[in-house]
């Protein structure tokens, strides 16, 4: 039988946060950021503590930011990539026929 999955509409809603400060050059505001996902500042800003709480999100005055576990978790996967090239690269060298092209 097959598994049947649904949507988590709060966790579309953080990712939608996250990416619209991604998208931002400056910090922005928390009625910024609800009029840009279309939510009350209120739910926002439950969502912003938590971020923030797990350094998803950093708060600048009474404006926020990406926090530095973005950071983390993406050299976390260029680090990961990067053994996985190496890897292939090993394998690729000693499955060469030497002289050969």
């Amino acid at each position: 039988m097959a598994q049947s999955y649904r949507r988590i509409e709060s966790v579309t809603k953080t990712l939608e946060i996250l990416e619209y400060l991604a998208a931002q050059k400056e910090p922005v505001s928390g009625p910024d950021i609800a009029r840009a996902v279309g939510l009350p500042v209120g739910t926002i800003m439950c969502h912003v503590m938590t971020l923030e709480e797990r350094n998803f999100i950093q708060r600048i005055g009474d404006r926020f930011r990406l926090g530095m576990m973005m950071a983390i978790l993406w050299a976390r996967v260029k680090s990961s990539l990067e053994t996985q090239r190496d890897r292939i690269d090993r394998d690729l060298e000693s499955i060469s026929i030497p002289g050969g092209n």
